[in-house]
């Protein structure tokens, strides 16, 4: 082989190595352009997700609160319309014993059990007509004398501590007094009144 086929060959081979060089620089820098890609590309993820459950965490709390404060709203409602109903229903039971004294002219009472808070009617011999009714769930009678020092359950007000009734009259008068309703854990009342002279009952949804 002579010295300028030598030379070309040496010429040949640098060039071949030139270009190895240059096709692995662009090899690598292309490598290192995609692993930044993947990079950035994980870290948005990464960030992505990081949002998601801050933002799937915040909603669960707004959701917490809200059905806690709509089981709040319709446990009031129900306790509220639970008083409401025993009262209306003292009432008419009250008004129906001053019908039947003044249709049959004869007493009939109106009998209370605040501890088992039962009512019922009675005639003059003491027999029961109809059954005995009961409050509501968690209705209470009531002692508003007693309500600031925290006491539950309470008692019927009458015109005679010693009687438990309510009597009315063939006259249309009837015993005077008051009964007080009260939903156990509120501040909410209804009073019932009776009037001595007329007889008449008035239901109030408030302390009277």
């Amino acid at each position: 082989m002579d010295e300028v086929q030598q030379m070309d060959i040496q010429r040949m081979t640098s060039t071949t190595g030139d270009l190895v060089s240059r096709i692995s620089s662009l090899v690598s820098r292309k490598s290192c352009k995609q692993r930044n890609r993947e990079a950035e590309k994980l870290k948005g993820y990464e960030e992505r997700c990081g949002h998601t459950l801050i933002e799937l965490i915040v909603v669960l709390a707004v959701v917490s609160v809200i059905i806690a404060l709509s089981v709040s709203s319709i446990g009031n409602f129900l306790s509220r319309s639970r008083l409401k109903n025993s009262a209306e229903d003292i009432a008419s039971t009250l008004r129906w014993a001053r019908r039947l004294a003044i249709t049959k002219r004869e007493a009939y009472r109106v009998v209370f059990n605040s501890k088992k808070r039962k009512y019922w009617v009675e005639n003059e011999e003491g027999n029961v007509l109809e059954e005995k009714r009961a409050l509501e769930e968690n209705i209470i009678f009531a002692n508003p004398s007693l309500y600031k020092e925290g006491e539950e359950d309470g008692i019927v007000e009458f015109d005679d501590p010693d009687d438990n009734s309510f009597s009315f009259y063939p006259q249309g008068t009837a015993e005077a007094g008051s009964i007080y309703l009260q939903g156990k854990g509120n501040r909410e009342w209804y009073t019932i009144t009776i009037a001595s002279t007329t007889g008449y009952v008035k239901v109030y949804p408030e302390k009277h």
